[in-house]
């Protein structure tokens, strides 16, 4: 008799399959989900619905869908190998997946909750007393945890007060395949791919690049915030090459030397667009934002908050100098070691087996 394989139910924002992926968190949890069913772990997607924001904040009314998706969970009740796997974002979406966990946990459904990004504890000191209770009851009715910084292990436990085990399950990129480093000489390509709005820090690329001349281009592709559209790209030197699929992106990067990456954004955790970069041999130039710095290690630069256009400018011209494809290698083996999927994905799946 076959034996019953482990079922995940996985709830969060996921890229759909074949698809650009709009944001770097939704692009992860599509890895992690294509990861898990090449190993034969069937994965039962709970996407969070696409917002429309192009029309404001009645466009997020469609997040009322969420609080629906739990009732799928009725017809799991009795199984035995199955686990919800959800990867929540901390602001009003707190609260459909609290939902979602409260459902779970009456019908006996172990829970893995998944902290990605990097803006639970800012959340956790700016928000309201009700607001810090349901995270603290959101973690507590966890069956495991598990965090995408190390940072997050001592935090979650020394500030929030759980006093349960919190396993790290870093953000990776796939290194099975990767293609050898062989930058192209002549006219040095810096790369951003991300979400195209202020807080990526987009006035600075283009400042930057403005400052170090002929012999430099950035290329810039992505979607839109609403701060900013295509018309605002074109500048001497920049070329926004659209929103591009994992092929398109992998194909660009092999000819792209510096991955820039000035980000303020508030949510910044471990970087996919970063991790996926350094793994393609792109040197990082980034700002010390979220968890840039524990992904970057060695290589590259990064800088302090608040650096400007200039010391940017001046961190790519210093790495600009000597041997570029060795720095290169040094990155993508930095990946390799520290966010590999083919190991960080098996560490995952020993996690659900240890739940069912």
């Amino acid at each position: 008799m076959e034996k019953e394989k482990i079922t995940v139910l996985y709830f969060g924002p996921i890229t759909p399959k074949g698809e650009p992926s709009r944001g770097g968190y939704e692009a992860a949890n599509r890895k992690n989900i294509d990861a898990l069913r090449e190993r034969g772990i069937e994965v039962v997607e709970f996407s969070n619905p696409q917002i429309n924001r192009r029309i404001g904040p009645i466009g997020k009314l469609a997040y009322i869908k969420l609080f629906f998706l739990p009732l799928h969970l009725w017809k799991h009740r009795n199984r035995k190998k199955v686990i919800l796997h959800t990867t929540p974002l901390y602001s009003h979406l707190l609260y459909p997946t609290l939902f979602t966990v409260r459902i779970a946990y009456m019908l006996k459904i172990p829970v893995l909750v998944d902290i990605r990004a990097g803006a639970l504890i800012t959340c956790w000191e700016n928000k309201t007393f009700i607001f810090r209770r349901h995270i603290k009851e959101l973690l507590n009715k966890a069956t495991a945890i598990t965090v995408e910084s190390k940072t997050y292990i001592k935090q979650i436990k020394e500030i929030i007060g759980i006093n349960k085990q919190v396993i790290y399950f870093p953000n990776v990129a796939n290194c099975s395949n990767l293609q050898k480093i062989a930058k192209p000489d002549g006219l040095l390509n810096i790369f951003y791919f991300g979400r195209i709005t202020k807080t990526k820090g987009i006035s600075i690329m283009l400042n930057a690049i403005h400052r170090l001349g002929s012999r430099y281009k950035l290329y810039i592709a992505g979607t839109f915030g609403p701060d900013y559209s295509a018309k605002d790209l074109e500048k001497e030197n920049v070329e926004y090459l659209g929103f591009l699929t994992p092929e398109q992106l992998k194909c660009q990067m092999s000819r792209m030397h510096f991955f820039i990456f000035p980000t303020s954004h508030v949510g910044e955790g471990q970087s996919n667009s970063l991790i996926e970069a350094m793994s393609n041999g792109l040197i990082p130039v980034v700002s010390d934002q979220g968890f840039n710095a524990e992904v970057v290690g060695e290589n590259g630069k990064v800088l302090p908050k608040g650096s400007s256009d200039a010391d940017y400018a001046k961190a790519i011209e210093e790495l600009s100098s000597g041997d570029i494809n060795a720095k290169a290698v040094a990155c993508q083996k930095q990946i390799i070691k520290f966010h590999n999927l083919d190991i960080e994905i098996q560490k995952l799946i020993q996690i659900y087996k240890a739940l069912v």
